[in-house]
């Protein structure tokens, strides 16, 4: 009889341990998704952020380009090509100075997936680590 009584308390035992271990992997689960989720984020602002730099960049290289041909066709003109020339070299060092920070950022590799992955690594380690643990 005690035997029996402890049988059915050893599979209440086991069943109880089972929704620990279930409701924990489903919790690491959760942890890394939301994780996953951040660095999708991330990588977007970054990609964003390259995309609106070219764009700036084309502009500024094309109005600078426009300007100098303003000054090559003014060149006798007056003082007007002083200024269309000041202006020139604005806009093509600005589109330059966003050209190298562009080549700078996409040179710098992407973040993407790194910090999930190390935290998974990490979660099998100990779940290895508790596996191997005798009891």
């Amino acid at each position: 009889m005690l035997q029996d009584a402890g049988g059915e308390g050893g599979r209440a035992g086991l069943f109880a341990s089972l929704k620990n271990m279930i409701a924990t992997l489903v919790a690491i689960g959760k942890t890394r998704a939301e994780l996953l989720v951040t660095e999708l984020e991330e990588e977007k602002i970054r990609l964003m952020s390259m995309w609106s730099k070219a764009i700036g960049a084309a502009f500024l290289l094309a109005v600078g380009v426009i300007m100098a041909v303003f000054c090559l066709a003014l060149l006798f003109w007056e003082q007007r090509v002083l200024v269309f020339g000041i202006f020139a070299a604005l806009f093509i060092g600005g589109g330059l100075m966003l050209v190298a920070s562009l080549k700078a950022q996409a040179a710098r590799p992407s973040k993407l997936l790194r910090s999930s992955l190390s935290e998974l690594e990490a979660d099998i380690e100990q779940l290895r680590r508790y596996a191997q643990k005798p009891e």
